[in-house]
């Protein structure tokens, strides 16, 4: 692999992390997963990239317990957001018309 900034490690990250979720079933990846797809050995660097990441919001990270492993396994994902819809009371102005999220029209200015 090129040598990247920081910037383009994180970019080269998330790219991975998407490469992973389109092939398989699972949408969490452990740090060797990741590495192996962006093709660079697996270090404390980029560990401490990706803790950094799910610190920031910019990743999430959960510890999980394997089969076949003595401690715990740390995995990456990609935060999923979800918008909340606005209540229905919520008054908008659109071209200086007041209405609610409902459709009722308050008053025309």
């Amino acid at each position: 692999m090129i040598r990247l900034r920081r910037a383009g490690r994180e970019y080269a990250i998330v790219e991975a992390i998407r490469k992973l979720d389109s092939k398989g079933h699972y949408k969490m990846h452990t740090k060797g997963e990741i590495c192996r797809v962006m093709g660079i050995k697996s270090t404390s660097r980029i560990r401490d990239i990706l803790r950094d990441m799910a610190n920031t919001g910019r990743l999430v990270s959960a510890t999980t317990a394997l089969d076949g492993y003595a401690d715990e396994v740390e995995i990456f994902g990609i935060a999923q957001y979800e918008q909340t819809p606005l209540p229905d009371n919520h008054v908008i102005v659109i071209n200086g018309v007041s209405c609610r999220m409902n459709g009722e029209v308050m008053n025309y200015a």
